[in-house]
């Protein structure tokens, strides 16, 4: 680790504060910053989420091209997960409904946890 901060030093690219020390970091910094970077892939993912069912309304998109199908692969592993739950009900698919709830719950119960 020493060794890349000297390479960082050299090139003169890299300047940490004179008071930061790299093995200063604490447990509860770490998992801040786990819990940090799990809600944000969770916020990113759920307008991917959003993104992928609004395009579902427009019947004239290919499904099968490029950047449509790879929206589709990303969330149809989340969305099969409440398909199997819950049927349909009067024609209406309420698993996307219920997907996003689910999503939400864990993005709020994720900004409420803080380790001190």
């Amino acid at each position: 680790m020493e060794n890349i901060f000297k390479l960082a030093l050299e090139t003169g690219r890299f300047e940490p504060p004179q008071d930061f020390n790299p093995l200063d970091f604490e447990v509860r910094d770490i998992m801040n910053f786990i819990i940090y970077f799990i809600k944000v892939f969770l916020r990113q993912y759920y307008w991917v989420l959003t993104l992928r069912l609004s395009i579902q309304w427009f019947p004239n998109i290919n499904p099968y091209i490029h950047p449509i199908y790879t929206l589709i692969f990303s969330t149809e592993f989340f969305l099969k997960q409440f398909k199997n739950l819950l049927p349909i009900i009067l024609g209406m698919d309420m698993s996307a409904m219920c997907a996003f709830l689910c999503l939400e719950w864990i993005i709020r119960t994720l900004d409420s946890i803080n380790f001190t």
